[in-house]
C-alpha cells in the first residue's frame, strides 16, 4: 500500500513541481554560494523575527503540499483510495507520516543544514524551534490529508487560490513550467551545468575567451527543441493567433520577450560564475548572443513540418560549423550580430511568405 501511495502522492508532486524546484535552485544558489547562505543561516539563527520568516515559508510549501493531496485524493482515476480510511488509525496515521515526511523532504534536508550549523555555535534554543516546527509541519500535512480522506466531499474546506492574469509572452514558460516540467528541468539542467562549468574551467589552464564561446554553442543547441514545443503549443492552444492583425515585427517582438525570458537564468549562471579574467560586459555580450541565436533557432523551427532526424542533423552540422568558426577566431560581436540579424531575417521571410 505504501509503494502505491508514493507513486500517486510523492512521485507525481516532483514531477509536477520539477520546474519549480529548478527555478527556485537557481534563484536561491545562482546568487548566493554556500558560504553566504551559511551566513544567511547563522543571522537566522540569531534572529526570532528572521528565523519566523523561514518558517513561514515552509509553512507556505506545507500548503502546496496539501492542496496537492486533497487533489489528489479526489480525483476521479484515485478514487479507490476512499477505501484507505478502512485501514486502522495507527497504520493510516503512519503511513501518511512517511508519506508527508516525502512530501517535505526539501523543507527537511533545509532544516538539517539548519540544525548542523545550530549546534556548532551552541544555539540551542533555535535548535529546538526549528526541530519543534518541522514536526509540526510533518503532523499537520498528515492530520488535513487524513480529514480529507474522511471527508471527500468537494464543499469541504478549500485552500485559497491565487489567481494571475498572464501576459501572451508569458504563456508558453508557464505552460513549460506546469505540463512540461521534465523537458524543462533536462533543458535548463544541461545548459546552466554547461555554462557554469565552462565559467570554473576557463581559470584552470591558458584558455582564451574561445571556450567560452563553445559553452555557449553548446547552451544554445540543448534549446534546439524549444521552437518546435512553442510551434506545437500554439497550434493546440492559441489557433486563433494567427488570424490576430499583427504586423511580423509585432508578432517577433513577443517572441524576443517570450525567449528572453526562457533565457534569462542563463544571465544568472553567468554573472554569478563570471571568470576573474573576463571582463563582466563581456559575459552580457555573451548571454545577449545565445539570446538572438535562440532566436534564430524558432524562426527556423517555427511553423515547419521538420522530421526529427533532418533535424538533429542539422543541429549536428551547425555545431561542427560553428565550432570551426569559433576555432578561427570569429569575434563575440559578429556572433552577436549575425544571431539577431539572422533571426530577424528568417522570420520575416517566413511570415510575408506567401501562402500556397
Amino acid at each position: 500500500m505504501l509503494t502505491t501511495l508514493n507513486r500517486i502522492f510523492v512521485a507525481q508532486f516532483y514531477t509536477k513541481n520539477a520546474g519549480t524546484f529548478l527555478v527556485i535552485l537557481l534563484i536561491a544558489f545562482g546568487f548566493l554560494s554556500s558560504v553566504e547562505h551559511k551566513a544567511l543561516i547563522t543571522a537566522a539563527l540569531g534572529s526570532p523575527f528572521f528565523l519566523a520568516l523561514i518558517f513561514v515559508l515552509w509553512g507556505l510549501y506545507l500548503l502546496k503540499t496539501i492542496a496537492f493531496t486533497r487533489e489528489q485524493l479526489t480525483a476521479p482515476e484515485h478514487l479507490f483510495l476512499q477505501t484507505f480510511w478502512l485501514l486502522p488509525t495507527p497504520q493510516r496515521g503512519v503511513m501518511w507520516l512517511i508519506i508527508q515526511t516525502s512530501l517535505l523532504f526539501p523543507v527537511i534536508g533545509y532544516a538539517g543544514w539548519m540544525l548542523q550549523i545550530a549546534v556548532s555555535y551552541q544555539r540551542w534554543d533555535s535548535f529546538s524551534a526549528i526541530v519543534l516546527f518541522i514536526l509540526g509541519l510533518i503532523l499537520a500535512g498528515s492530520l488535513a490529508a487524513d480529514y480529507r480522506l474522511r471527508h471527500p466531499a468537494p464543499s469541504a474546506i478549500r485552500l485559497p487560490r491565487l489567481a494571475l492574469k498572464l501576459r501572451y509572452e508569458f504563456f508558453f514558460p508557464a505552460y513549460w513550467l506546469k505540463h512540461e516540467p521534465l523537458s524543462l528541468l533536462l533543458t535548463k539542467a544541461f545548459s546552466g551545468l554547461l555554462l557554469a562549468g565552462v565559467c570554473r574551467l576557463y581559470p584552470t589552464d591558458d584558455y582564451d575567451q574561445r571556450l567560452l564561446l563553445i559553452g555557449l554553442l553548446l547552451a544554445v543547441l540543448a534549446h534546439s527543441q524549444v521552437g518546435g514545443q512553442v510551434s506545437a503549443f500554439e497550434r493546440r492552444y492559441l489557433l486563433i493567433l494567427n488570424n490576430l492583425p499583427l504586423s511580423w515585427i509585432q508578432r517577433f517582438g513577443r517572441y524576443v520577450l517570450t525567449y528572453g525570458l526562457i533565457w534569462l537564468p542563463e544571465l544568472l549562471i553567468l554573472v554569478r560564475n563570471c571568470p576573474a579574467e573576463v571582463r563582466l560586459d563581456y559575459v552580457v555580450w555573451l548571454w545577449l548572443t545565445g539570446w538572438g541565436w535562440l532566436l534564430l533557432l524558432h524562426s527556423l523551427a517555427y511553423g515547419h513540418a521538420i522530421l526529427p532526424e533532418r533535424w538533429l542533423s542539422g543541429i549536428f552540422a551547425g555545431f561542427i560549423g560553428g565550432l570551426l568558426i569559433i576555432m578561427f577566431g570569429l569575434p563575440v560581436g559578429a556572433w552577436l550580430a549575425l544571431g539577431w540579424a539572422g533571426a530577424a531575417g528568417s522570420w520575416y521571410r517566413s511570415f510575408t511568405r506567401p501562402v500556397g
